[in-house]
C-alpha cells in the first residue's frame, strides 16, 4: 500500500509539472565555497577563495545563454573581499542571484567538534545551526545589500530542524535535496525516496524545495528508484554491481553536473526524465572547479578545458535541440503558486 501511495504521488507530481510547463526549464546553481583538499579531514584553517578571480570563466558562458545563475556562497566567500567582490560586480549588474551555502566547520560560531558528522549542519543542535545560518546571512547582507532567501546546505546536510530554521529566518527556497542518494553512512541525510520534482517542504508552504536533478538512465531505468538502493548495500556494493550495471547500460544513476557526469549521460537523463513528465531541471557544480587543482574533477588545465566545453555543449543541447529555457527559483515557484486551471509558465516569465 505504501509503494502504491508513493507511486501515485510521483505520478501526480509529474502530471502537474507536464501541465504547468510546456517548455523544459533549468536553473543553474554554483556551490561557491573555499578551497580545501577533499581527501583530507575537515579543517577550520582552509579558507582560501582566490579561485574566484576566475569567475568570469563560467559567468561569460552563462551570459551567452541568458542564464541567471544562483551562486550559493558560504562564509569564507561572503566574508573575504577576495571572495565576494568578484561576485558583487556580477550581482550589481543583475547577472546572478546570491544565496547562502553553509560549511559549518568554517562558519562561526565555532562551538562544535570538527568531524565528519558535524560537517552536516543538520546534525548540529538547533541553536547552533540557527546561529551559524544567521551569521552567514548577516555577512551576505552586509556585503551584498540583500538578505539571502535561497539556501543550500553544504554536503546536502539538511536535518530535522533545518526547514523550521529557514522559515524563521525568512528563507523561501531550499535547494539541498539530492534525490536517490543516501549519505547516512557518513552521518548525513537519506534522499533515497526523493525525486527530481520540486515541491513544498512543509504543509504551510513556507519553503519551496527545488532538488538537484538526479535520475536514472539505462535499459531498466524504470525500476531504478527501487533497485538502485539495493545495489548500494552490503555485498552487492562490494561486488561493484552499481558499476557493472552502469557499464552494461542497464542502470545508471546520473547527476546533472558537468563535474561527475559526461555529456552523453546528462543528455540521456534529461531526455528520459522529460519523457516521464519532468519539466524542471537543476544543474550544479562547485566554484572551485573553475581553477585546476581544487577539486577531484578539475586537476589540470586540460580538465578545465573539458569541463567548460562540457558545460557549453550541454547548454547547446538544452536550449537549442531540446528547446529549453533558463529560469530562476522565483520563476519556478511562481508557476506553482498559480491557482485554477494549469497555465503555461511562459505567461509568468
Amino acid at each position: 500500500m505504501m509503494e502504491s501511495s508513493a507511486g501515485n504521488k510521483n505520478t501526480y507530481e509529474s502530471v502537474l509539472q507536464e501541465k504547468l510547463f510546456i517548455k523544459p526549464l533549468i536553473i543553474v546553481v554554483i556551490d561557491t565555497e573555499e578551497e580545501f583538499d577533499w581527501l583530507k579531514d575537515f579543517s577550520r584553517e582552509k579558507t582560501g577563495v582566490s579561485h574566484l578571480r576566475f569567475v568570469e570563466r563560467i559567468q561569460s558562458i552563462f551570459s551567452n545563454y541568458n542564464i541567471t545563475p544562483v551562486y550559493v556562497i558560504n562564509y569564507p566567500v561572503a566574508s573575504q573581499r577576495e571572495g565576494f567582490e568578484p561576485l558583487l560586480e556580477i550581482f550589481s549588474q543583475d547577472r546572478c542571484i546570491i544565496g547562502a551555502h553553509m560549511h559549518p566547520w568554517v562558519n562561526p560560531p565555532f562551538e562544535e567538534e570538527v568531524c565528519a558528522r558535524n560537517s552536516f549542519a543538520g546534525n548540529l543542535p538547533y541553536s547552533l545551526e540557527s546561529k551559524k545560518l544567521e551569521i552567514l546571512s548577516e555577512c551576505i547582507e552586509r556585503n551584498f545589500g540583500m538578505r539571502p532567501v535561497i539556501y543550500k546546505a553544504g554536503r546536502y546536510g539538511v536535518g530535522p530542524d533545518t526547514f523550521d530554521i529557514l522559515a524563521k529566518q525568512g528563507f523561501k527556497f531550499d535547494i539541498s535535496c539530492c534525490p536517490h542518494t543516501d549519505y547516512s553512512k557518513e552521518g548525513g541525510p537519506d534522499f533515497t525516496d526523493k525525486t527530481a520534482a520540486p515541491n513544498w517542504s512543509d504543509a504551510d508552504r513556507k519553503i519551496f524545495e527545488i532538488p538537484l536533478t538526479v535520475g536514472f538512465e539505462g535499459l531498466i531505468r524504470t525500476v531504478g528508484p527501487r533497485l538502485y538502493p539495493k545495489l548500494k548495500r552490503g555485498l552487492l556494493e562490494k561486488l561493484h554491481l552499481p558499476g557493472i550495471f552502469s557499464r552494461l547500460r542497464l542502470l545508471n544513476r546520473v547527476t546533472l553536473s558537468p563535474e561527475v557526469s559526461n555529456l552523453a549521460e546528462m543528455i540521456r537523463v534529461v531526455r528520459d526524465l522529460y519523457s516521464d513528465g519532468v519539466r524542471i531541471f537543476s544543474l550544479a557544480f562547485h566554484s572551485t572547479s573553475i581553477e585546476p587543482g581544487h577539486t577531484p574533477y578539475v586537476r589540470t588545465p586540460r580538465d578545465l578545458a573539458d569541463f567548460l566545453s562540457r558545460l557549453r555543449q550541454f547548454f547547446d543541447f538544452f536550449f537549442s535541440e531540446f528547446d529549453g529555457q533558463p529560469s530562476t527559483p522565483d520563476q519556478v515557484r511562481e508557476a506553482y503558486l498559480l491557482t485554477g486551471s494549469p497555465r503555461d509558465i511562459q505567461e509568468t516569465l
